[in-house]
């Protein structure tokens, strides 16, 4: 069950999955499955609390890695439609009906949702006098349409923004398309200058890598400009394998290669901030775990039931999260959920949680998300081999930033 790793120091470190520690030598562990608490039907979503409205399939970028391009498996293309005025009533029911904690957070979400900007002005202020007090608003946007007039309604309404900008211009421009990164840079401007507050707190930028061997000369970038410098990215992600054009299995040499160039990076610049929540987001399993010996059955390592979201679609169909593809669906907003299908998908996946978790070294560090649905075995193969390639990478970034006192 162990797995080891060497320092550039030369020092050897293990993980023990049974206790979740790391300790220090090369550590034999005996071999223990992980025994998974009886499932229950599932007929509730008891901490429920985020709707995600696909406002809309229009986008007016086409960014080259983006999941809706058409290129990836069940999952709908560009389109033409978007919500109405008239959904805004049968939405706001479904969600009272279904909201378990407060605040309710509503999250406006595309296509390019501001290519709808009268329907969400209207929603949010339907949502504000339906819940006062007691609901909040989420836009995510390629930033292309934050005018100043648009930001001025944000700010007055406290909307948490979530922006993509992908680095620099030039790697920015290259996947989003040429103009982008101005576009985004003037609303951050005007924000910075005339809302600092809004901008500390309610804006976030979300930036997608798909060069990771990038990722050191984009932070070099981000550092030498100062508004950037200011507002680290909330999330750094590289673009999510395309199962149905093929994904090969990682090789553990190269990817750790990889990563430990950007290290490097780091630990000679330790004030680019990027890299540095870069560490912290990519290796939070690690830094969060608890140190706690598996002494009795534990709970499925997934999102269902215990999800805080569903999304809802243009067509009213309901899915649990937007990166669902199109065919797990689980009812529509006037029927309301089918639990059958919830149960059915939630049962699928435990089976294969519980054929292969049990004894997979890195179970206690991967939540398996219910994406996993649209493989076949083959695929799952692959996608639990890179899964223990990029642990083992973790461990080794993790066991180096902590030796040179980065983390």
């Amino acid at each position: 069950m162990a797995f080891t790793i060497h320092t550039t120091d030369g020092n050897t470190y293990t993980y023990l999955r049974h206790t979740n520690e790391i300790v220090e030598g090369e550590v034999d562990e005996l071999p223990r499955h992980i025994i998974f608490k009886p499932r229950e039907r599932i007929t509730e979503l008891p901490t429920l609390s985020v709707f995600t409205l696909g406002v809309t399939t229009r986008c007016n970028l086409r960014c080259t890695y983006c999941c809706y391009s058409g290129q990836y498996r069940n999952t709908r293309s560009h389109g033409s439609k978007s919500l109405t005025s008239a959904d805004i009533e049968p939405i706001l029911n479904f969600i009272a009906h279904n909201a378990a904690v407060r605040p309710i957070t509503i999250s406006f979400y595309g296509g390019e949702c501001l290519l709808e900007l009268p329907f969400i002005v209207e929603c949010v202020a339907c949502a504000q006098r339906r819940w006062p007090g007691e609901v909040k608003f989420e836009i995510s946007t390629n930033g292309i349409l934050l005018s100043n007039d648009v930001l001025e309604w944000t700010v007055s309404n406290d909307i948490t923004l979530f922006i993509s900008l992908d680095g620099s211009q030039q790697t920015n421009d290259a996947q989003r398309g040429r103009g982008s990164f101005g576009a985004v840079r003037r609303a951050l401007e005007y924000l910075h200058t005339n809302h600092r507050t809004y901008f500390d707190n309610n804006v976030n930028l979300m930036m997608t890598v798909t060069d990771i061997t990038r990722l050191p000369e984009i932070a070099q970038l981000w550092n030498d400009d100062a508004l950037l410098a200011s507002k680290p990215p909330f999330r750094i992600s590289t673009v999510a394998p395309n199962y149905g054009q093929g994904v090969e299995r990682a090789d553990i040499d190269t990817e750790t290669g990889k990563y430990m160039t950007i290290l490097e990076a780091y630990d000679h610049h330790r004030d680019w901030q990027l890299l540095a929540v870069f560490f912290e987001r990519m290796l939070s399993e690690w830094t969060d775990r608890p140190i706690v010996e598996l002494d009795a059955p534990v709970e499925y390592p997934t999102c269902m039931p215990h999800n805080t979201k569903l999304y809802i679609d243009t067509d009213h169909a309901i899915g649990l999260c937007e990166k669902m593809p199109d065919t797990f669906r689980m009812g529509d907003v006037a029927t309301g959920i089918d639990w059958n299908r919830a149960d059915k998908m939630a049962a699928t996946l435990a089976g294969i949680i519980g054929q292969r978790c049990a004894s997979c070294p890195v179970a206690r560090l991967c939540n398996v998300c219910p994406m996993l649905l649209d493989l076949d075995d083959n695929e799952i193969d692959i996608f639990c081999h890179n899964q223990q390639v990029l642990q083992h990478v973790k461990l080794r970034l993790f066991c180096e930033l902590a030796e040179r006192e980065l983390i």
